[in-house]
């Protein structure tokens, strides 16, 4: 081989050295960036293989070259010695780059599965807290309801309150009012008022608007003698004010009560002859709609009150 090729090999392994040098300094800048720059890994990494196809074919040049100087020059068997393990280096750091992101794409994979996993539990817990929403507002509709019927059974409760209270004041001035105006001994005794609807029908109620006829039936027990025999008996029926109820056909008499004389107004009246022990009882189609309250039913006599019982109407 010439002086002349040599020196030209010489002059172009040294180009091809120096572009190795440039080349390995360079891969290994880019291969510190792609620890930082993940984004740019693919298109750098198709870079790297297409330079490590070139740089091989180079290299398998500069081998033949090599080989065929060997004789005589050493030393440019030494540096592409140096050239060769550039190369490797380049590779590997490549390899490493290559390495990196598939490991970076794993982590990405795992982080994905992570975030399915916890918008799949959000989705859970929306849904939860959706159908616990719905049950609160149930359980608060509920809760109203109860409240109103709460509201309501005191209203009631205090309702039925004032009306007991009523019904045992009138009780307690009744058995007052009896007591002053009763014959002492000569009274009647074990009260029954019932209430029926229809002029003919035997069905009780307590219906104001529905009552039609009422039943009194009372005892007389033990009656004194001077009080036996034929006397007036009337029944009076008066509302919670006193006030007695109307007729069509009124039976009006005179009372004696505790020495004076007093004005009634009955719904029924007849002759009795009275005797020592017997259950009486009035039966009387009633003219006039009753309202709702407390009603007194009375008896009396010509010498005065024998008895009355309350009854009460909604």
């Amino acid at each position: 081989m010439s002086k002349k090729t040599l020196t030209v090999i010489a002059i172009i392994l040294g180009l091809l050295l120096l572009g190795s040098l440039f080349w390995g300094v360079t891969r290994n800048n880019a291969a510190e960036e792609l620890q930082v720059e993940k984004e740019t890994i693919s298109a750098e990494a198709e870079q790297l293989a297409i330079l490590r196809d070139k740089l091989q074919i180079e290299v398998d040049s500069i081998g033949v070259a090599f080989e065929s100087a060997a004789a005589d020059n050493e030393e440019l068997r030494g540096q592409l010695s140096e050239a060769q393990e550039q190369a490797k280096r380049a590779l590997y750091s490549m390899r490493q780059a290559q390495k990196s992101r598939k490991n970076d794409n794993d982590v990405a994979y795992q982080m994905r599965v992570q975030i399915e996993d916890l918008i799949n539990t959000r989705a859970t817990l929306e849904r939860n807290l959706a159908e616990l929403e719905t049950e609160n507002s149930e359980l608060r509709k509920t809760n109203v309801v109860l409240r109103q019927d709460l509201s309501t059974a005191k209203t009631e409760a205090y309702e039925m309150g004032k009306k007991a209270t009523n019904l045992e004041t009138m009780t307690k001035s009744m058995e007052a009012e009896i007591e002053k105006m009763t014959l002492g001994s000569f009274k009647a005794s074990a009260f029954q008022v019932d209430l029926f609807r229809g002029n003919k029908g035997t069905k009780l109620t307590s219906d104001a608007s529905r009552v039609k006829r009422i039943n009194v039936s009372f005892d007389l027990t033990n009656v004194p003698d001077e009080y036996l025999g034929v006397r007036p008996i009337y029944f009076v029926l008066t509302d919670q004010s006193g006030t007695p109820v109307s007729s069509e056909n009124p039976v009006t008499a005179t009372a004696i009560v505790n020495g004076a004389a007093m004005n009634i107004i009955a719904l029924e009246g007849r002759d009795v002859n009275v005797e020592k022990n017997q259950r009486l009882s009035f039966t009387h189609e009633l003219d006039t709609k009753l309202k709702a309250g407390f009603y007194r039913a009375q008896i009396f006599t010509d010498l005065g009150m024998l008895g009355a019982a309350n009854v009460q109407l909604r």
